[in-house]
């Protein structure tokens, strides 16, 4: 019955990542995140249209909607493949994040929870990236560019570290899915038009 199990692991992590956290602190703030900034839920337009430390709790939170699932999914089932498990996981959460049915199945882009689930899957990957990100948004300015990056650097490091042709594949598909997800921004980008990142005044 490995199929009902990874159903209830796809399901749960699903669940998991479909709150919408950043709609959720910003309401709490009396603002609704849908409506200013970029729109977006995600923890940068929190940041820079409510509060860093709302936008900080948000990245945090939408984090570990990505790691809990693809790191506690093998654990609890160890009977099943534990590459299929994590990426499963990982996979539901960041579609939970992006398709938020308690939104009208419109949220973030998933880069947070991504991020997160690769934290379980592949660390040294992550952390590797999280570095080139820092350094590219803070050459840049632009979250989306900085973002970009480092999906596109994504599979070579998974493949690097862990020799594993199915986080390999996987990671592919979360970066391509990302560089999609970001074709507004690649267009502003193109054209000089991108907005560079601006805290909210204090």
């Amino acid at each position: 019955m490995d199929w009902l199990a990874e159903s209830v692991v796809a399901v749960v992590a699903f669940l998991m990542g479909s709150l919408p956290t950043g709609y959720l602190v910003a309401r709490a703030y009396g603002v609704d995140i849908r409506q200013v900034g970029s729109g977006n839920i995600g923890a940068t337009n929190v940041l820079r249209s409510v509060s860093r430390w709302a936008g900080r709790g948000v990245f945090a939170v939408d984090l570990l909607k990505g790691f809990l699932p693809a790191f506690l999914a093998p654990i609890l089932l160890p009977q099943l493949d534990s590459s299929i498990t994590q990426i499963i996981a990982c996979l539901c959460a960041v579609l939970g994040h992006n398709y938020t049915p308690w939104l009208g199945f419109r949220g973030g882009k998933g880069v947070a929870t991504a991020a997160g689930g690769f934290l379980a899957i592949c660390w040294p990957a992550l952390l590797i990236i999280a570095m080139v990100w820092l350094v590219v948004f803070l050459l840049s300015h632009y979250v989306s560019l900085a973002s970009i990056v480092g999906a596109a650097a994504l599979p070579p490091l998974v493949f690097g570290f862990s020799g594993n042709w199915k986080f390999t594949a996987f990671a592919t598909l979360v970066a391509v899915v990302t560089v999609v997800r970001h074709k507004s921004n690649i267009q502003r980008l193109l054209t000089g038009t991108e907005h560079k990142f601006e805290k909210k005044s204090s």
